[in-house]
């Protein structure tokens, strides 16, 4: 499934009734970020070797201490986090400090030694592994966020992670003609500019202007990250500042194609009758029709 493709586990910037933390499958064994592993892919979880990291946020990170945990008998060699430098000491300092979480970098797995493996990388410094390449570029989030350059046969997909107005992402893809889909940041709507600006996250208005920078239209754009209260209005909004031609709304489980441009979207059968009778409230009625209505906004 992974030769071509990257698939989204979890699409957005919190979690809702069907909405998910960031995390990107790269391929069986790597992800970036740990928002939503577990619930996505259940038991094959059990296989990742490689987290990338873009920040320390909670968001980000949540899965990881359970995924040493559930898996820690069946498991022989330890999960690699790979991130910043910075993002690692919040991880020691904050999550694996024996007080929220126990200190997995120091215990052992029964066959081998250690459950974790911390490694730090590099700004713009390319890894490579046997079925990908991918590159750490600093992002404006947080002191230790960055985005990552994969690349795959050649076709490379940029994901920015968090981010807020950040030149050096529009002069990597300016750059990197391999560089043909963008996966970037939009969590607020445009109307709270402000909290966008105040925890570094961009809204459609910031995205359309910084596009202006962007030198190629031959890039497919993407965004992730929408908080789950507002994927609505953010939706409405697209409509409204007319780029619902131009950018598409990622949603968990979503696979995106490297080849050939393409994002072949979830499928879900959707039983009607059923969701109707499984209803014991008005709210609930309220959200099978908004369920229903974002379903409707896929059809072409």
């Amino acid at each position: 499934m992974f030769k071509e493709k990257i698939k989204i586990l979890g699409a957005y910037g919190g979690k809702g009734i069907d909405a998910n933390n960031t995390s990107i499958q790269i391929d069986r064994c790597s992800v970036i970020d740990a928002g939503n592993i577990i619930k996505a892919i259940g038991d094959d979880a059990k296989y990742i070797d490689n987290i990338f990291l873009t920040h320390s946020h909670l968001d980000h990170i949540i899965d990881i201490p359970f995924l040493v945990e559930s898996f820690y008998e069946v498991r022989n060699k330890p999960i690699k986090i790979y991130a910043l430098k910075e993002t690692i000491e919040h991880l020691n300092r904050y999550i694996f400090n024996w007080n929220i979480w126990p200190d997995f970098s120091d215990i052992d797995l029964i066959n081998q030694k250690h459950s974790i493996e911390f490694i730090e990388i590099q700004v713009n410094k390319i890894l490579q592994f046997r079925n990908f390449s991918i590159k750490p570029i600093k992002t404006n989030h947080t002191i230790s966020s960055c985005g990552y350059v994969i690349t795959k046969d050649e076709n490379s997909i940029f994901f920015t992670g968090d981010t807020f107005i950040c030149d050096e992402i529009w002069e990597e893809i300016n750059q990197n003609l391999s560089i043909k889909q963008l996966i970037v940041d939009v969590s607020f709507p445009s109307r709270l500019e402000v909290a966008a600006q105040t925890s570094k996250h961009l809204t459609l208005k910031l995205l359309k202007e910084e596009l202006t920078k962007l030198k190629r239209d031959d890039v497919k754009i993407y965004i992730n990250h929408l908080k789950p209260t507002y994927i609505d209005e953010i939706t409405e909004e697209l409509k409204v500042l007319e780029l619902e031609n131009k950018i598409t709304i990622l949603n968990d489980s979503d696979v995106i194609n490297l080849k050939k441009i393409k994002k072949t979207s979830r499928k879900k059968d959707l039983d009607i009758e059923q969701l109707i009778m499984k209803c014991n409230t008005k709210d609930d009625f309220n959200r099978v029709i908004k369920r229903l209505e974002k379903e409707k906004q896929k059809i072409k």
